[in-house]
């Protein structure tokens, strides 16, 4: 990156740690189950330090591949507001991410800790990739099999933006059916919320399909994926 760019990896490191809420802090490392390095700033502040260092890439015309040192020094610290501005600011530029980004990606999948950063690089940054080049959806396959239970979790939920807007229904289907007898309860929420996706265009064959496989699922799937389904199947669903 340029010498002359102000927000550089340590600027964004001070500018969070001059936003820190306490009380928000406190929060958070109460209502998480895993432990949990934050720093306690809100995700609004995040987005808007992110936008700040955006507009400042955009103005110097620095490329995707200029912004990924930085980003890449803001996710190995392993603190989850840096590694959530570092999601943010390259989500940006998501229109730039190509096949030749899935490694480095990859490569962040293998250090998630918590849902949260599980979430946000699924959903900012691997959904986005995935849409530009579906191609890689097929790399989703093997993550159902591993034994780190946020890369099973990120292979449902890098689909779930994708599934919204009625695409890739097929894949999502296969990752759900790998993932149905998998009983960690965040990958339960995840093909639930999948499923729950595809039953906004699709509601009967969500309902057919649970109605096919009830027995495979747990509760807490069946409840996540009926969420968005008509009353009437909903109820039908829920009392199989």
């Amino acid at each position: 990156m340029p010498s002359k760019i102000e927000h550089t990896a340590a600027r964004l490191k001070r500018e969070l740690r001059n936003r820190i809420d306490t009380a928000y802090r406190e929060s958070q490392q109460r209502f998480s189950r895993e432990p949990l390095e934050t720093l306690g700033v809100r995700a609004a502040d995040i987005r808007r330090l992110a936008g700040a260092a955006a507009k400042e890439y955009r103005q110097a015309k620095l490329d995707i591949e200029d912004m990924f040192p930085t980003a890449q020094r803001l996710w190995s610290s392993g603190v989850l507001e840096e590694r959530m501005l570092a999601v943010v600011i390259l989500s940006k530029f998501q229109r730039h991410l190509d096949s030749s980004h899935w490694k480095r990606l990859d490569a962040w999948v293998d250090t998630l800790s918590n849902w949260a950063e599980t979430d946000g690089l699924c959903t900012d940054l691997l959904a986005p990739l995935l849409r530009n080049e579906p191609v890689l959806v097929k790399r989703l396959k093997p993550w159902t099999r591993s034994r780190n239970r946020w890369r099973r979790r990120a292979a449902a939920v890098s689909l779930v933006p994708l599934a919204r807007r009625g695409e890739e229904h097929a894949a999502a289907i296969e990752i759900f059916d790998r993932l149905a007898e998998d009983r960690d309860d965040l990958v339960e929420k995840a093909i639930g919320w999948l499923l729950k996706e595809i039953s906004r265009t699709q509601p009967q064959e969500v309902s057919d399909y649970l109605l096919r496989n009830i027995d495979r699922l747990s509760r807490t799937t069946v409840r996540y994926a009926c969420e968005k389904l008509p009353k009437r199947l909903r109820a039908r669903v829920m009392s199989a």
